[in-house]
């Protein structure tokens, strides 16, 4: 039987050219990291707790994940609820997204296709099942978080992206996201994002320095409510 392993994946997102990384542990606990000195989360798998860490501002906060799956259940039940609401719209899209699927077997590529999303995705295979679903673990913890924190409807949709991914038993090394806001038409104003995405299966020297320092400053930086971390990060910017 296959043993799962730490492994990174290292990241970069643009527009912005953010760059960060991902370490992914066996027992199901990840560190993700902005930069040198950006943010850092950390996801404790027995507590089932997200720890968020603003470095530059020596401030933490925590956030369980049943709290946030709740949370995410009543910003869905939101959009639903939205006056502009309707079924073919957006916000319905959304919250049910349905794609357009083709994938070629020879070339790795998956497109995706809606009126208000598509996606180009670069994939290969998983090294082993196991590093597969540490990844989807991650994935869709990731994506409950985000939109928790940034409200941004784009990640119910990429709940539905992992899934089809995950379906294909595909690793994405590079994903490249068209929005239409409005839908597709002629005359149609899209927003484009795109990632890169790089497995590192053999951890070093750096890689374990940078999460001992990451714990410590989970034992040291002062733990304040999270509507408090969020204005104190604004106000810095």
């Amino acid at each position: 039987m296959l043993r799962a392993a730490d492994f990174r994946i290292d990241n970069e997102v643009s527009p912005g050219n953010v760059k960060s990384v991902t370490y992914l542990l066996s027992g199901g606990d990840f560190f993700s990291m902005i930069g040198q000195n950006g943010e850092i989360t950390f996801y404790d798998s027995q507590a089932q707790t997200f720890s968020i860490l603003d470095p530059a501002l020596r401030i933490q906060t925590r956030i369980g994940l049943e709290e946030t799956q709740k949370e995410v259940a009543f910003l869905r039940e939101q959009v639903q609820s939205h006056p502009d609401f309707k079924v073919g719209t957006l916000n319905d899209f959304v919250v049910k997204p349905t794609f357009q699927s083709e994938f070629g077997a020879d070339t790795g590529e998956l497109a995706l296709r809606s009126p208000w999303f598509d996606y180009v995705l670069a994939t290969t295979p998983f090294p082993n099942i196991e590093t597969e679903k540490q990844y989807f673990a991650f994935c869709d913890l990731s994506c409950y978080l985000n939109f928790r924190i940034a409200k941004s409807k784009s990640m119910l949709v990429r709940l539905e992206v992992n899934r089809i991914l995950a379906s294909h038993h595909r690793f994405p090394t590079h994903i490249a996201a068209t929005i239409f806001p409005k839908g597709q038409s002629p005359l149609a104003k899209a927003e484009k994002a795109e990632s890169r995405h790089r497995f590192v299966m053999r951890l070093g020297d750096e890689d374990f320095k940078r999460m001992e320092q990451a714990k410590e400053f989970m034992r040291t930086f002062s733990v304040v409510p999270f509507s408090g971390y969020e204005q104190k990060v604004a106000e810095k910017k």
